[in-house]
């Protein structure tokens, strides 16, 4: 049966019917009896997504042009994937479809408000697409989630404590591994742009979702118990970790394209790194200064997103125009914010909601200029660790270089002028 995503893409409908069409399927979805929104949250063990990464092919989620997948990835082996493996329960079937990262989350409408290029920002072309400068792009849905369950939480268990004694470090200190999906529509049947990004690969200590920035470039300097996950990403791309950003910015939100000259490619403008910088403050109250002494399930952190009201500011976005701009914090652009359009609902495994990864490869390729300039040296920790941009650029360099307070704010600019 042919998905309400892709009939959406066949019929040419416009970005806010497809914007429309996906938000109630959600919500439809996620009435079902059964559905797993009714249930508690089963997480898959860190050893189990493991392994269920080693034996996916993932070659779909670089070319599914559809904004719902009837299955999200190829399953190992066969159709089914064995309950008890990935979710340590009973032997039941569950269908190939099942998100095992980032399983459950949060979604909602949202927009991206975009401000006016600074008029004397001369040095960097204004971008094109969906980060056209002084728009609003008003039909947006962005997925908030925790890649995968901290491998402390699975003390309870022999396979976990020793998978928990072999990761060790910050991995083992780990309480949330935040995640975001931007996913923003377009008319006349050009697919809709997406945005992945993430924070650190060994998790975050804090339990506030939103404590550190995201970011579409996560480093490669990875711990030994990563290194068979990220190994094998690379049988998919030279820069398995550095998502592309150029299709965001080759049409706009109407579907026209970023421009009419005969040499399409040099025309479109468009960062080398797309970060979210958090904004949104959870109210505090007496419980959280003691949160470290109660029992609080890990994934109370979804409870919290889905209290957040409609019309809430959630990020700011900043971009790199180019790789040199890491090494200096007065290049970093915040050039928008992100709104939330409506309240936020479950978003879980089975809902087949996805998000197209762009290969960096392609985004090289319209400026292969850039493949020199990432290999570049550069630190994230004060000189102790070096390495080329394309290595070790991320949410924590760039994190950094916004607390510095150095970085062009077209807002501000456009506010002043």
């Amino acid at each position: 049966m042919e998905s309400r995503a892709s009939r959406a893409h066949h019929e040419n409908i416009s970005a806010s019917e497809q914007q429309t069409l996906l938000w109630e399927g959600v919500g439809a979805h996620n009435k079902i009896k059964g559905c797993p929104a009714h249930k508690d949250r089963e997480w898959p063990t860190y050893a189990a997504l493991m392994t269920d990464v080693a034996k996916s092919d993932y070659t779909h989620v670089l070319e599914c042009p559809h904004d719902t997948v009837d299955k999200a990835r190829i399953a190992p082996a066969e159709d089914t994937i064995s309950k008890r493996s990935i979710f340590k329960k009973k032997e039941t079937k569950i269908p190939s479809f099942c998100k095992s990262l980032c399983a459950h989350g949060v979604v909602c409408l949202a927009k991206m408000e975009l401000f006016p290029n600074p008029p004397d920002n001369n040095d960097v072309a204004p971008y094109t697409g969906l980060l056209e400068p002084g728009q609003t792009v008003e039909h947006c849905l962005l997925r908030l989630s925790s890649a995968a369950k901290p491998p402390a939480k699975e003390m309870d268990s022999v396979m976990g404590r020793l998978v928990l004694g072999a990761v060790g470090g910050k991995l083992a200190d780990a309480k949330l591994f935040p995640t975001a999906a931007l996913k923003a529509f377009r008319g006349k049947g050009v697919r809709s742009g997406n945005l992945l990004f993430s924070g650190a690969k060994t998790g975050q200590p804090e339990t506030d979702f939103f404590a550190h920035c995201l970011c579409t470039q996560v480093s490669e300097k990875v711990s030994r118990s990563l290194k068979p996950i990220i190994k094998k990403f690379y049988d998919y791309s030279e820069n398995p970790l550095s998502l592309g950003v150029s299709d965001f910015c080759s049409y706009k939100q109407d579907g026209n394209i970023t421009s009419s000259a005969s040499d399409t490619e040099r025309e479109i403008q468009f960062p080398y790194i797309v970060l979210l910088h958090p904004v949104y403050n959870f109210a505090k109250n007496s419980t959280e200064e003691n949160e470290a002494e109660l029992d609080i399930p890990f994934d109370s952190f979804l409870n919290d997103l889905l209290s957040i009201p409609n019309g809430s500011t959630l990020y700011n976005i900043f971009a790199c125009p180019n790789p040199s701009s890491v090494l200096d914090a007065t290049k970093l652009q915040r050039i928008g914010k992100i709104v939330s359009t409506s309240d936020m609902i479950t978003s879980d495994p089975t809902d087949g909601l996805f998000f197209r990864h762009q290969k960096k490869e392609e985004d090289y390729a319209l400026r292969p200029e850039w493949k020199k300039e990432v290999q570049a040296q550069c630190s994230s920790d004060g000189g102790k660790t070096k390495d080329s941009i394309s290595k070790l650029a991320g949410w924590k360099m760039l994190e950094a270089s916004i607390q510095e307070g150095k970085y062009v704010d077209f807002e501000k600019i456009a506010v002043t002028k």
